[in-house]
């Protein structure tokens, strides 16, 4: 396995990703409403327009990607692992890495909006539960999030 910077050939791919963690999973209990906009919000294009502002990381098996995650300078963004491979490890080696690069570039603490579902993850790796966010989206949908931080 590997990790090296994203893309714009790894965008279809990341997006489905995306996608299937979204549909397939249990995220938090959330609306259809609320799961479509996080995946037009994590569409091909929206993930090309928001690369300028977030280092993006993709983690690969052979020549397939099996996860991506990112940062800016403030907070962990797009942070999903291919469901057909959670709870092997994947994930804590891509936030790892992470993690390793924003403290590189002297960025002393991070936060995620996380989901219900990975709440338990973030924490094992030494997030702190900061509160839950309950956040009005534009179609008037609700999505939970509960935003955790950690010091680097």
């Amino acid at each position: 396995m590997n990790i090296r910077k994203f893309n714009a050939d790894d965008v279809l791919e990341v997006s489905k990703i995306i996608k299937k963690c979204f549909t397939i999973q249990n995220l938090g209990g959330y609306s259809k409403e609320s799961i479509e906009h996080q995946i037009n919000e994590n569409s091909p294009e929206k993930l090309i327009e928001n690369s300028n502002n977030v280092r993006y990381f993709v983690l690969l098996d052979n020549d397939k990607i099996l996860g991506v995650g990112g940062y800016d300078n403030k907070k962990i963004r797009t942070f999903f692992i291919d469901p057909e491979y959670q709870n092997k490890g994947i994930g804590k080696l891509l936030l790892s890495h992470i993690l390793t690069e924003a403290k590189n570039e002297g960025i002393n603490e991070l936060k995620c909006w996380s989901t219900k579902y990975a709440e338990k993850f973030y924490n094992k790796n030494g997030f702190k539960k900061i509160k839950d966010l309950n956040i009005i989206l534009s179609d008037k949908s609700e999505i939970q999030f509960v935003e955790m931080k950690i010091l680097l």
